[in-house]
């Protein structure tokens, strides 16, 4: 069986289909296996468990389009990757933060250790630093400073590589 069931061969000479934005990729579990298993765990625990059926450790709340990414590439997390949106990016390990780094580092500040911001009018990244520990690309940043993709942050053991989408070629606003 087929993975994408969609696709013609038209669809493939012409390129990718663009992502839908409404919905964001989720786990669908079947019916049949759902059962099994929690029905397996409430004889084992002697509890009944809902059926995992939504985003695991995923914001409750979708912040609109992405407009790039931040790559865990050391420290703990390391392979997880964080989408970021229009706006201002908190990032911190509380659930408060938009971009939630609660891999296990605990020197990262809980509500606000950075900020990225991208702006739809200048189609620019920036980061800004709002502790001490923050470094880009090796030195520290202790003001508002301007991401080209690719760069890299420290925030305390944890290090990140910067991957924008969005910039002076694309925007998700050019149809508008």
């Amino acid at each position: 069986m087929p993975l994408y069931r969609n696709l013609n061969s038209r669809n493939l000479n012409t390129g990718l289909v663009p992502p839908l934005v409404g919905e964001p990729t989720r786990r669908i579990a079947r019916p049949e296996a759902a059962a099994k298993s929690c029905s397996k765990t409430s004889r084992l625990k002697g509890t009944s468990r809902a059926p995992l059926t939504g985003l695991s450790a995923a914001p409750a709340v979708s912040s609109g389009p992405i407009v790039g990414w931040l790559a865990v590439i050391a420290g703990p997390g390391r392979g997880q990757v964080l989408a970021l949106h229009y706006g201002v990016n908190d990032i911190g390990r509380s659930d408060k933060s938009r971009v939630r780094l609660d891999f296990g580092d605990s020197a990262i500040m809980p509500d606000s250790h950075a900020a990225i911001i991208y702006t739809a009018r200048s189609r620019r990244f920036y980061l800004q630093s709002l502790t001490a520990e923050v470094e880009l690309n090796g030195q520290p940043a202790q003001e508002s400073l301007e991401l080209a993709g690719g760069a890299i942050l420290q925030l305390a053991q944890t290090r990140l590589r910067f991957v924008p989408l969005c910039g002076a070629d694309f925007d998700w606003r050019d149809d508008d």
